[in-house]
């Protein structure tokens, strides 16, 4: 069952110790919204002002009822002091009702100023409930337009009178979104990246099935997601893009707390290892589920931590610029760590970085050595996306330089920093090379700046991960 409601509601405030044009005020809000199985409540929030020290807040509640009723809650306060932003509250009212299915209201009710002065606001709340029938896909794909807009939808690119029927359902395609429609899903609308994936992946037709929600917001407020009815959903964060998640893994991961538990987005669709085995994964932000056998397990690994990195690239910025033997180094720190980059296939791994400072040797003592302070983003990268069966190298090159000298003479010191670094850094440092067909599933940069590769637990992947720690550790 869907219900359909649209409403208008209207404020009419008055600020009493206001002459003229200010002492009035008439506050106009509508809009037309779905209920349904997988939204059951909706809540709307308006302000509206008078005279310069009357200040309104109307909140409406709106909770769908099992016999197609709808049960509607309005809150209204009024605030009442030197200007409209004011935080002393002088009045409240309330009212609450119910409207039946396919019947419209009217409810009117005031709030006054019951601190001082004739304050007030008549609020009056015109409503109509139509209830839809979850098996008349054509009017529920038609309400569900209306109620998301035309500068939402766009313009219908198929019948909207005739939907196309899909997999046990019906859908009407847009310019901006697609609404989806059955008896035991209910009618959904899928748009933007969500829907791109969505296509890309087989659309209703793929094991995913129909939308059993709209696009949504995370909880964290960051990301965007579609549930669907074959036990799969569709994650959206700008910093990883689309990605499928689905069955055993979207299970471990939904105990783990979804995108606020410690595995945080996830970075690749689900993946499969072998098409006549049932090993598959997915990458994540901070981790990597592995579904073997009917259930996860956890991937062998290998890592640096972020002081072993930190270690390791001051090792290599020496190494670099040991021909400028006058170069003194006072310290190599981690400044920065990003986000991961949005992919639509496979997320971006984070990059680091590197900050540098000392001062070069300038010779005479009588005057300050010409001082530096070097930032450099290291992009560390796979050239091949790790699947368990790929080979891969793994490499670290520069992305990002900025260069920073004062004092005597430093304008040579920068010259002859910008020539070290750009002829030292031109070429990736090559970390190193994982064979085929050792479980190889992920490259990750750690959100404190450490190192971290994934294997199966099956095949070769313990082998793969103790040979990764040595191959590392040597680094």
């Amino acid at each position: 069952m869907t219900n359909k409601i649209s409403y208008t509601s209207t404020m009419n405030i008055l600020d009493h110790e206001t002459f003229g044009s200010n002492e009035r005020a008439r506050v106009v809000n509508s809009d037309t919204f779905m209920l349904d199985a997988s939204k059951k409540t909706h809540h709307a929030f308006f302000i509206g002002k008078c005279g310069g020290e009357v200040r309104i807040e109307l909140e409406i509640t709106f909770k769908q009822n099992a016999s197609g009723s709808i049960s509607v809650k309005e809150t209204a306060k009024l605030f009442e002091g030197a200007s409209t932003n004011s935080t002393d509250l002088d009045g409240t009212a309330s009212k609450a009702i119910t409207v039946a299915k396919n019947e419209s209201k009217v409810v009117v009710f005031r709030v006054n100023n019951t601190d001082d002065g004739g304050d007030y606001a008549d609020i009056t709340l015109n409503i109509t409930n139509s209830v839809i029938s979850d098996s008349d896909c054509t009017a529920g794909i038609k309400a569900k337009a209306q109620a998301l807009g035309s500068a939402f939808t766009g313009a219908a690119t198929s019948n909207i009178n005739a939907p196309t029927a899909v997999n046990s359902g019906k859908r009407v395609t847009f310019k901006n979104c697609d609404i989806y429609c059955s008896p035991e899903t209910g009618t959904h609308e899928v748009h933007g990246a969500i829907r791109e994936k969505y296509h890309a992946v087989g659309g209703p037709n793929n094991a995913l099935s129909l939308p059993v929600t709209d696009e949504t917001a995370t909880p964290d407020k960051l990301g965007r997601y579609n549930h669907f009815k074959g036990n799969g959903s569709i994650y959206w964060h700008p910093t990883t893009g689309p990605k499928l998640i689905r069955g055993g893994i979207r299970q471990t991961w939904a105990k783990s707390g979804w995108e606020k538990g410690a595995y945080g987005y996830p970075t690749s669709d689900e993946i499969k290892i072998h098409t006549n085995k049932n090993e598959w994964f997915s990458d994540f932000q901070n981790g990597l589920i592995f579904w073997v056998n009917q259930k996860a397990e956890t991937p062998k690994t290998a890592s640096l931590s972020a002081s072993k990195v930190r270690a390791l690239f001051e090792k290599i910025f020496k190494d670099k610029s040991k021909d400028s033997k006058d170069l003194k180094i006072d310290s190599v720190k981690i400044s920065e760590v990003s986000d991961t980059g949005s992919d639509f296939t496979r997320s971006k791994n984070r990059k680091i970085t590197f900050k540098i400072e000392g001062d070069y040797e300038s010779g005479v003592f009588f005057i300050p050595n010409p001082s530096y302070t070097i930032t450099l983003r290291i992009a560390f990268e796979s050239d091949k996306n790790p699947d368990g069966k790929v080979k891969c190298k793994l490499s670290a090159r520069l992305d990002h330089w900025h260069i920073h000298t004062s004092g005597v003479s430093h304008t040579k010191l920068l010259n002859g920093l910008k020539k070290s670094i750009l002829e030292g850094f031109k070429k990736p440092f090559e970390l190193g090379e994982v064979p085929e067909n050792v479980g190889f599933l992920s490259f990750k940069v750690t959100s404190t700046g450490g190192i971290k590769l994934y294997f199966t637990t099956t095949g070769l992947g313990a082998v793969g991960a103790v040979l990764a720690q040595q191959k590392l550790d040597a680094l």
